[in-house]
């Protein structure tokens, strides 16, 4: 099989690695999983890095209390995937109470055979 090609079975693997790891702040996976050179967007509109993501699970300054996700489309082109899921989560930022739903969108680009995050952006959605 080609190295390069991404199947949409790899592409749901990792987002479930991913969401595994982001639910018990598990650095090391997320360090593995984020591209050096990632840059996400927040609802906020700040831009987020690698080094920021990986910060705030040291930290313990989001916690997820309880959560799902859901798939909503998977686009592959080439050594490259887009990914849009949701995610229903209830936990706490920086002490204050969050619930809710949040639409992810993602970027994986392969490289050396593994899937990384090179671009991400995510929101709240209305109630």
């Amino acid at each position: 099989m080609d190295k390069i090609a991404i199947s949409r079975e790899d592409i749901v693997e990792a987002e479930n690695k991913l969401f595994s790891a982001q639910l018990v702040s598990n650095v090391d996976i997320l360090d593995q999983l984020l591209h050096d050179d990632l840059l996400a967007v927040a609802p906020t509109g700040e831009i987020i890095t690698k080094e920021m993501d990986l910060n705030s699970h040291k930290a313990k300054t989001m916690i997820i209390e309880n959560a799902s996700i859901e798939i909503d489309d998977i686009k592959i082109i080439g050594d490259t995937a887009l990914s849009i899921v949701t995610m229903t989560a209830k936990g706490k930022v920086m002490g204050a109470p969050l619930e809710g739903k949040f639409r992810y969108f993602r970027v994986w680009k392969r490289f050396d055979g593994s899937l990384k995050i090179i671009g991400a952006s995510f929101m709240q959605l209305a109630d």
